[in-house]
């Protein structure tokens, strides 16, 4: 198809003799060239649109929630009250150790929605390698790490955490 414009054409010759109209002033930029959507910079006085993760952010698109700065990969329904509820309820101890379990946990779910059991055991192996690795969080969470931790965390245990007839196996 030819397309014709009235500023700037050229006219390139075709392998069939004729002739063939470019428009050089108004095609369409090639998707190729342009900056990516993210780069791209704001025009002067445009504001970002903020577009919600959640059902809860579609319903109530007003409604802020207040992060935890310590916490920043933690989901919207967490709150540090709960998980000193569930502490409690558990008997566990809130050491520094614990709300770093949280942490981690918290950031290995940021990354994926339901992540692999061995990529969160290899996490927490990480971080807590040199108090003794998977060894020492089982002391402080009997529960088992990872199941008790998500709990505390406020994220769902991956398949297969928890087998209901023998107990925590992460």
């Amino acid at each position: 198809m030819a397309v014709e414009s009235k500023k700037a054409t050229a006219k390139r010759p075709k392998a069939s003799g004729g002739t063939k109209v470019i428009a050089t002033s108004s095609q369409a930029p090639d998707p190729a060239q342009s900056p990516p959507r993210e780069t791209a910079a704001l025009a002067p006085g445009a504001r970002r649109r903020y577009v919600p993760s959640t059902m809860y952010g579609v319903l109530h698109p007003s409604a802020e929630r207040e992060s935890d700065p310590d916490f920043p990969d933690s989901p919207e329904a967490w709150t540090r009250g709960r998980t000193e509820t569930l502490a409690v309820a558990d008997g566990i101890d809130l050491t520094d150790d614990v709300w770093e379990v949280i942490r981690v946990l918290q950031g290995c779910y940021k990354d994926e929605v339901s992540p692999r059991i061995r990529l969160l055991h290899d996490a927490l192996e990480a971080r807590f390698a040199s108090k003794g690795g998977m060894k020492y969080l089982y002391g402080i969470l009997p529960g088992g790490p990872i199941v008790q931790g998500c709990a505390l965390a406020g994220l769902t245990p991956p398949p297969g955490a928890r087998d209901l007839s023998f107990g925590s196996v992460a």
